[in-house]
């Protein structure tokens, strides 16, 4: 199945050598055991969740009675769900070794789980493991990527979305700031969100996991600041299905539809073609069903995020499926093609003093005194970045454009 892909990446690196294609050592009896290790943390799997979504698509691949005539090198597979205690470094590190040598395969999602996994591929080297959203710089031999941590990927993120906002408006000012973490910190928080209130940012769109949807449930609460989220449903995962406050200024979320990516990853280990040592890209396709990131709905928003302005995001997707929409972003290095001189089609902000970094605008868009030129009135958006994340950055950039003109911020 052939996947274009875009700003939004999922890669797959196996912890093994240079690219080569990887088969697993099943038993006797033909079968396979491959686990998947579930984010930890009090959500579970419940609905519109990654977890929920990772689960569904292990079951549909991992089925007992593997069908020889669609290439399955293997007679039946064995499904083990693993679930840390928390979603911390520690809870991993005392789960997910332990568990390697019993599994054949296992994979795992997002940053928490990296340390962990890479200490389990160094002692199995006859196992094999795959990690989404997060990138071993260089490549660890027998596990598989999907995602990025690497610096270039940091850029491709922030650039994407700075892309997104001046193809829709090129006197609209994007933001960026560096959180440096993805975990709760109340004081760090609250130092953020003094910046973007500071700066007047009216959409501000949530790529550092705990700690941004923590700042952003500030913002929507105290400011009305309007919110995009990230990975999951955020309108179903953490304002819980509008019950928790702020919930009416949930725009949408950018979605990884974990289904399709873990279903297919898990049929490539099946069917034994799935390559070590390189990067596999999932991204948007013209088949909405196979597409590996989706927008979610509007919910309370649609006064804002209108049906309108959603068909225009679907045409978007559907155009950088086909290659026809550009995100102006350099893949290998992460920097922007369409900012003249600077690397950056945003302007970085800085933690220390909540003014501008210095040399790190687009010096396109940003006068000398660090105030941005000619930005749409009260219109700023925001990257919020903790620095491991991935999504159609082009396109949520497009979003915020399209939502502050409907508010008329």
């Amino acid at each position: 199945m052939h996947f274009k892909h875009t700003s939004f990446l999922l890669l797959i690196a196996l912890l093994l050598g240079p690219a080569e294609t990887v088969a697993l050592q099943s038993n006797t009896n033909g079968n396979v055991n491959m686990a998947l290790v579930l984010q930890g943390g009090p959500d579970g799997t419940k609905e519109g969740t990654e977890n929920a979504l990772a689960l569904q698509g292990a079951k549909e691949a991992c089925t007992w009675n593997l069908p020889t005539n669609q290439g399955f090198q293997y007679k039946t597979c064995t499904l083990r769900v693993l679930t840390p205690a928390s979603e911390t470094l520690g809870a991993y590190a005392g789960l997910i070794p332990s568990k390697a040598n019993e599994n054949d395969f296992l994979m795992a999602l997002g940053y928490f789980p990296s340390k962990a996994i890479q200490t389990a591929a160094n002692a199995n080297g006859n196992k094999l493991f795959a990690i989404a959203d997060f990138e071993f710089t260089p490549p660890v031999g027998n596990i598989v990527m999907i995602g990025g941590v690497d610096q270039p990927s940091v850029r491709r993120q922030v650039n994407g979305f700075g892309s997104g906002v001046k193809i829709s408006c090129s006197t609209c000012q994007a933001y960026g700031v560096y959180a440096g973490t993805f975990e709760q910190d109340p004081k760090l928080s609250a130092t953020v969100s003094r910046l973007l209130i500071d700066k007047k940012v009216s959409v501000v769109f949530n790529a550092a996991s705990i700690f941004g949807t923590m700042t952003l449930k500030n913002l929507t609460t105290q400011q009305g600041v309007y919110a995009i989220g990230s990975g999951s449903d955020e309108w179903v995962t953490n304002w819980a299905y509008g019950s928790v406050p702020g919930s009416e200024c949930v725009l949408s979320s950018v979605q990884t539809d974990y289904t399709v990516l873990v279903r297919n990853v898990f049929q490539s280990v099946l069917r034994a073609n799935l390559t070590g040592g390189a990067t596999v890209f999932y991204g948007v396709n013209t088949d909405p069903a196979q597409s590996a990131i989706k927008l979610a709905p509007a919910h309370e928003a649609t006064g804002v995020y209108t049906a309108e302005i959603q068909d225009k995001m679907q045409k978007y997707i559907g155009d950088m499926a086909k290659g026809k929409l550009k995100t102006g972003v350099d893949h290998k290095s992460g920097d922007s093609r369409n900012s003249g001189e600077s690397s950056r089609s945003v302007e970085l902000l800085s933690l220390n003093d909540g003014a501008s970094s210095s040399g790190s605008g687009d010096r396109n868009s940003t006068a000398v005194d660090g105030s941005p030129k000619d930005s749409h009135s009260g219109g700023s958006a925001l990257f919020l970045d903790g620095g491991v994340t991935w999504v159609v950055w082009t396109v949520v950039g497009f979003v915020v454009v399209q939502a502050m003109f409907t508010a008329g911020l």
